[in-house]
């Protein structure tokens, strides 16, 4: 039996915990429904143990890519979106937009990644950032204080995004001390990712580099989305297998013929004709969690449609 069909067949299983002890009958009479929810690990940690087995065997083998950036720790949660708990179980990169504030609801569900074999990055949003972090002591003062944090909640590496500027001296000073920094820290195991246009990172750089998420959340036709793949893998030489497109959940990409596609779904094509490339990058994900029909599914069918086989 294929690896992937043993996931859904595990899977299958411990949702039939969650209802299989109900009958006809139980529905004929009013009673008090209990608030505290045992999760599957707790029903049949047995069962459990063999599911996420499974997971981390997949992770570990050769297959497509599937990264994800989850917005931690806000002010006020208003679901369970909020949490990494919650994020698809074959999902392989997540990287934390607000790891400033890592929480102690963030360390118990990095418990749970580890078990899903998922990893877990700190990201350096410093094209967000760039004013605040224009002074170079400033930078590598917070640089430091992020090495100490991935150090200390035993993260799985980095991430960070830049906007490139022709001729900018300054940006291209942050960018080498960004990636001066990180992979100086960089552990054995641990990742460091780029989001954005590659051009950010200095040519002699890109190498230190283990993943590129190319700035494509915001292209809406193919023929964009070509060229562009074309200027990474070209003029920026970043090879095949580390690039990444990135499509924002919720949004469309027109193909050829001008057909409206999701661009979850349609970008999961392109990632394979236009390469095949290393994998997807799936931004704003929770953002219709509670729509069965939604963001959620999309994502569980491009990781299905990228490794059938698995």
């Amino acid at each position: 039996m294929k690896r992937k069909n043993s996931i859904n067949l595990l899977c299958f299983a411990l949702l039939a915990l969650a209802f299989g002890s109900v009958s006809c009958d139980d529905w004929t009479e009013t009673e008090g429904i209990g608030k505290n929810v045992s999760r599957p690990s707790e029903q049949d940690p047995a069962l459990w143990a063999q599911y996420t087995a499974a997971l981390r065997e997949y992770k570990k083998s050769d297959h497509f890519l599937t990264y994800a950036r989850l917005h931690n720790s806000p002010e006020a949660a208003s679901s369970e979106k909020d949490f990494m708990r919650c994020l698809p179980d074959s999902l392989d990169i997540v990287s934390l937009t607000n790891a400033d504030r890592f929480s102690t609801f963030d360390l118990e569900d990095l418990f749970v990644m580890r078990e899903k074999g998922t990893r877990v990055l700190y990201q350096v949003d410093y094209a967000a950032r760039a004013a605040e972090l224009a002074d170079p002591a400033a930078l590598g003062a917070y640089l430091d204080s992020v090495i100490a944090a991935v150090k200390g909640n035993r993260l799985d590496g980095y991430s960070f995004t830049g906007t490139p500027r022709s001729g900018d001296a300054a940006t291209a000073a942050a960018a080498a001390l960004i990636v001066e920094k990180l992979a100086g820290a960089k552990e054995e195991g641990q990742l460091i990712v780029f989001e954005g246009n590659p051009l950010f990172v200095a040519a002699a750089d890109r190498a230190k580099v283990d993943y590129f998420v190319l700035d494509t959340e915001t292209t809406d036709n193919v023929t964009d989305l070509r060229m562009q793949v074309l200027g990474a893998t070209g003029y920026a030489a970043v090879p095949q297998e580390k690039l990444l497109l990135a499509a924002a959940a919720g949004s469309p990409l027109f193909t050829e013929d001008r057909t409206e596609m999701a661009a979850i779904t349609e970008m999961t094509a392109r990632v394979v004709s236009f390469g095949p490339l290393a994998g997807l990058g799936v931004y704003n994900i929770g953002e219709d969690y509670y729509d069965a029909k939604m963001n959620y599914p999309l994502v569980r069918g491009a990781i299905q449609t990228l490794n059938p086989s698995k």
